[in-house]
């Protein structure tokens, strides 16, 4: 008699075989055993994701920022002044299902990577921001081999799960399982999701105090940005620590708030503060905060913080 979970593992070993494929089969089984968490991230990878707080940490990939230069016909690398930017924006979440995915690879395999846009309005604060030359088309560029580590995490997670099924005993003969291998069955793999998703196709609070430059030959720009102000910044690090019960963030978040808050106190009583130490931690704060930000007081916090920062 056919075993579900044996066929399941045959073919996430099968490295020729559709991911699709295999996951239409990992979503039977997980209905089948009623395994309602694994089944919820199965039908995820087939169908897109459509929640960003629920996105596996697999899904956020890195590449580079570009722009299309039309009398090129062809993309050319965009270059920052502030490398933070050119470092937040390089990092973009994947929703698509892994059918576009593995689709997106077999496309892509002559240049070796594709183009994934921005929403517009990052889209056009990246354009109003350019600076030396014509607005262009921005891009985040994706090495096909950073989808296929996408495509690759999927197959190994259902491999996983079809050896834990098999050493607990539980098999699915003949299509079916039986009350005993279900009160057996193991815990599914969880894909851990993004936590820091303040970058959420970030919309740019200060894009306005930065200058891009599209790739040129011997060009250079500069960008001098005005300090922040010490006695607010020190007036909203007190207020932040007076709210931080009120903002409920898990313990580990909390540490780092508060030996943030701690670098920015002191660099703000040193004689000779550093400027670059305080904005920089202060982005930083700004990204654990914005996790908080369906309070009240978080979403206070964040319209204080992007004032500073602006």
């Amino acid at each position: 008699m056919a075993s579900l979970v044996l066929e399941l593992q045959r073919e996430a070993l099968n490295t020729q075989g559709s991911v699709s494929h295999l996951l239409r089969m990992a979503f039977v089984v997980a209905r089948k055993l009623g395994v309602a968490e694994f089944e919820k991230w199965v039908d995820a990878e087939m169908n897109g994701y459509k929640d960003a707080q629920q996105l596996p940490e697999y899904r956020l990939l890195s590449g580079s920022v570009k722009v299309f230069n039309p009398y090129y016909q062809g993309w050319q690398p965009l270059r920052f002044a502030e490398p933070k930017w050119a470092e937040r924006l390089s990092k973009r979440p994947i929703f698509d299902p892994i059918a576009k995915l593995e689709s997106m690879v077999a496309e892509t395999s002559k240049s070796g990577e594709f183009m994934v846009t921005f929403v517009p309005q990052v889209e056009r604060d990246l354009m109003d921001a350019m600076r030396g030359g014509p607005k262009m088309q921005p891009a985040t560029a994706i090495s096909g081999a950073a989808v296929q580590g996408v495509i690759d995490t999927v197959r190994n997670t259902v491999l996983d799960w079809s050896l834990r099924l098999e050493t607990s005993g539980v098999l699915g003969e003949d299509m079916t399982f039986s009350d005993e291998e279900k009160r057996r069955m193991p815990e599914p793999p969880t894909p851990a999701p993004v936590a820091y998703y303040a970058q959420n196709q970030t919309v740019i609070h200060s894009m306005q105090q930065s200058q891009v430059q599209q790739a040129t030959t011997d060009s250079t720009q500069t960008f001098v940005q005005a300090p922040p102000d010490l006695v607010a910044v020190s007036a909203l690090m007190a207020r932040l620590r007076e709210q931080l019960d009120a903002l409920n963030m898990p313990a580990e978040a909390r540490g780092e708030v508060e030996a943030d808050i701690a670098t920015i106190e002191a660099q703000a009583k040193s004689p000779r503060p550093r400027f670059a130490i305080i904005r920089e931690t202060m982005y930083s704060m700004r990204s654990v905060i914005e996790q908080a930000a369906g309070s009240v007081v978080g979403a206070g916090l964040l319209v204080e913080f992007t004032r500073l920062l602006s």
